[in-house]
């Protein structure tokens, strides 16, 4: 699933290029960024994704979230924060990344 201000534009866009469904819903966000030291993004994943497993691939973390992604997985709800070079995007190495470690749950 997404979850960017890209909204529907993400599975119409950006999923061929990287050999991703064009199925997957979005989770709806108006903006990202970090204040107070979380990513503003992860409360709306976070409530979607309720106890499942979760790879978050990004560009931007707050200094907290990693503290958040522990604890998600310490409550046995696996969390993979995965940075993204935000000066070349998103790319098939990282989502290769994320199927790595899907593989290892």
């Amino acid at each position: 699933m997404w979850c960017t201000s890209w909204n529907d534009l993400a599975a119409a866009w950006i999923a061929p290029r990287l050999g991703l469904p064009a199925t997957w819903p979005h989770v709806p966000v108006h903006a990202g960024g970090v204040r107070f030291g979380h990513q503003n993004k992860l409360s709306p994943l976070y409530a979607w994704a309720v106890g499942r497993p979760l790879a978050v691939l990004d560009d931007e973390f707050g200094g907290k979230d990693p503290y958040t992604a522990d604890h998600r997985t310490a409550d046995g709800a696996p969390t993979l924060l995965h940075p993204v070079d935000p000066y070349h995007g998103l790319r098939r190495a990282d989502i290769d990344t994320v199927l790595t470690w899907l593989g290892q749950l």
